[in-house]
């Protein structure tokens, strides 16, 4: 390469460098900062390197104050960490560390989160309601950073919400920890509709950076929307029964999706879809754009009875059998109950099949035996074999087979099938 050509790539290379590693950075001494962390009881959900949910967002949480300047200032409010969920309580939200300069506040934050527990349901529209009234009446830049695991599980609608905050001048940046498709769709919008930001923790372990990320972004320019907006489309991609559509600031029914009619014309604005026991919240529908949403499938392999629940509130949303071994469901977070055993907190998404496999005991042919029975580790029997039942069917765990007093330890991974011969 001659010395023309050295110099050539020299200044292209100092050309190319402000736009990709200057990115723009809004995290000021000026700004007034509320985290509102998410203590909802799905929380202590577990991780694929084995830690929960909430340990990682503890761990997280404890570095914020770093992130800003000393004299920014900087709030803690928590949501899901007073009540159990047996209580249902859909105000469970409360400032726990008050606005104060950042550069003081590490150790408030430590403990308050360190004591805190993961609990509750999740009332992301009532919290931001009141997260709106903690700012310091000076505050000029007034900004939160919602962190949530899931969706809204209570009365109200989050995006109808974050619209009310906007005509306040409050930005809202939104992370999804680890969220399903329906979470993640209701936080973008939350994000779009003040001009803030949406973030993915998809795995967890990634969550201080994705922290650091949401503290440090800009208001995004809005587009104005016209006087007389053009209609959108909702579209649902598939539909088992008939799904209600409902317009979530009047609360009226506007429609109704089932297998005929799978596509809605509707003023655009904020609905909600109800999907057996549970709302589908904040679909926004925009001007001239259609909005998809997906169910989710469970499905046993093979196939026996159990109940399929909300992991957060306990509600039902159908059951299985022998013969019907599938049930279609909003996606979300969901505990499958099996008598006494449960699989807990079963990710669904939109559009996909969770097939959830069965462990399987057997009696080999052959095998005589006069009393036969399989417990769990602490003793806790769990089924009993008879004359005419020679298999359990249980979700993956450690189990003990007993057969006329021999014990045969047993640990049974997703699809494990263990037999006790002759």
């Amino acid at each position: 390469m001659n010395a023309f050509a050295r110099r050539a790539l020299a200044l292209v290379s100092l050309t190319l460098w402000p736009a990709t590693a200057l990115a723009q950075n809004c995290n000021t001494a000026d700004r007034s900062i509320l985290l509102l962390l998410d203590m909802s009881g799905s929380m202590n959900a577990a991780l694929p390197n084995g830690e929960t949910r909430i340990t990682v967002a503890r761990r997280a949480t404890k570095g914020v104050a770093a992130l800003l300047p000393a004299e920014a200032q900087l709030s803690l409010r928590l949501y899901g960490a007073q009540s159990p969920a047996s209580r249902k309580n859909c105000q469970d939200t409360h400032q726990a560390v008050p606005f104060g300069a950042a550069g003081k506040l590490a150790d408030s934050i430590a403990k308050v989160v360190d004591e805190a527990r993961a609990q509750g349901y999740t009332p992301i529209a009532y919290s931001l309601q009141q997260a709106a009234n903690d700012f310091p009446a000076g505050a000029k830049q007034r900004v939160i950073v919602l962190v949530s695991d899931g969706k809204e599980t209570c009365q109200g609608d989050p995006v109808v919400a974050a619209k009310a905050l906007a005509a306040k001048g409050i930005v809202i940046h939104t992370i999804g920890f680890i969220v399903d498709t329906a979470a993640r769709m209701q936080l973008q919008s939350v994000a779009r509709m003040t001009g803030g930001k949406y973030f993915d923790a998809p795995v967890g372990p990634e969550l201080p950076n994705t922290l650091k990320d949401a503290f440090a972004a800009c208001k995004q320019k809005m587009v104005a929307q016209p006087k007389s907006p053009k209609p959108g489309k909702l579209r649902m991609s598939s539909a088992v029964y008939s799904y209600a559509v409902y317009n979530s600031e009047t609360g009226e029914k506007v429609t109704t999706l089932d297998r005929m009619k799978l596509e809605a014309n509707l003023p655009a604005g904020i609905y909600e879809v109800q999907i057996g026991a549970a709302r589908w919240k904040g679909i926004e529908v925009r001007p001239g754009e259609t909005t998809t949403i997906n169910p989710g499938t469970v499905r046993l392999v093979p196939g026996r009875g159990a109940v399929i629940l909300d992991s957060e509130t306990g509600e039902s949303h159908g059951t299985f059998d022998r013969m019907n071994t599938a049930v279609t469901v909003m996606p979300g977070l969901y505990d499958v109950k099996f008598s006494s055993l449960y699989w807990r907190y079963v990710k669904v998404d939109g559009g996909a099949v969770t097939e959830l496999k069965l462990v399987q005991i057997k009696l080999a042919d052959g095998l005589k035996w006069k009393s036969a029975r399989v417990t769990t580790k602490d003793g806790t029997e769990v089924f009993r074999f008879d004359a005419v039942t020679w298999q359990a069917v249980l979700p993956p765990g450690e189990y003990v087979v007993e057969v006329d007093g021999q014990k045969y330890p047993f640990k049974g991974e997703a699809g494990a099938v263990f037999e006790v011969k002759p």
